[in-house]
């Protein structure tokens, strides 16, 4: 696993059962629930970052609630429109793989520190060869071109590959949780080699209609 950053803050934490929001995505989200409409408001009043992750629902829960994967995604509030009724309607950008440890809360909802996951490419032979599958392999699957700016590093590529890709929950979580690029980008694309896509007519984030 690549070593990770310093704690780089205390935030509020999401979860939502079997739900993958890999980094560099760009997702809508409805949120309806009266703990996490509140986290929301007093998100209003920062930089409107708080972090997503997964749990299972057959999982007895833990001390906190839900027992939720070790690892999760920042997020920030690209916009948000508050409806007549208090729900939110909103559009979120996935900025990072955290680590998580949760804390004790005072809101409604709950609080975890994060450890950012450093995703820097890492000084290796095989890392170009793998820039350019993953590349080779989101325009067979997205709408682009083979070519990405040099700070588009090797694991965010291979996340938007995982993204784009049709996965079950066990392969999800297994990428979802994998901190090492190199492996991210070799699972992405074993997976997507496996499954070829017919044709590439894009693939788009689905709206979770669940908090």
């Amino acid at each position: 696993m690549k070593p990770l950053r310093s704690t780089t803050a205390t935030l509020p934490l999401f979860p939502l059962p079997a739900y993958y929001l890999f980094p560099g995505v760009v997702a809508p989200l409805h949120i309806f629930e009266t703990r996490y409409r509140r986290m929301v408001a007093d998100l209003m009043d920062g930089p409107g970052r708080f972090v997503l992750t997964a749990y299972n629902t057959d999982a007895p829960a833990g001390d906190f609630g839900p027992r939720t994967l070790p690892i999760g995604t920042m997020a920030e509030i690209l916009r948000h429109d508050q409806l007549d009724d208090g729900r939110y309607l909103m559009l979120i950008a996935a900025l990072s793989r955290v680590r998580l440890r949760e804390v004790d809360s005072e809101h409604l909802y709950r609080l975890v520190d994060v450890d950012v996951v450093d995703d820097s490419d890492p000084a290796a032979v095989c890392t170009p060869p793998l820039r350019a599958a993953l590349l080779k392999a989101l325009t067979r699957r997205t709408v682009g071109d083979e070519e990405a700016p040099p700070e588009v590093t090797t694991g965010r590529l291979a996340d938007l590959l995982l993204h784009a890709l049709e996965l079950d929950p066990s392969r999800k979580t297994l990428a979802y949780v994998e901190t090492d690029p190199l492996t991210r980008a070799r699972l992405a694309l074993a997976w997507h080699e496996e499954a070829p896509p017919a044709a590439a007519d894009g693939a788009g984030s689905a709206d979770h209609p669940v908090d």
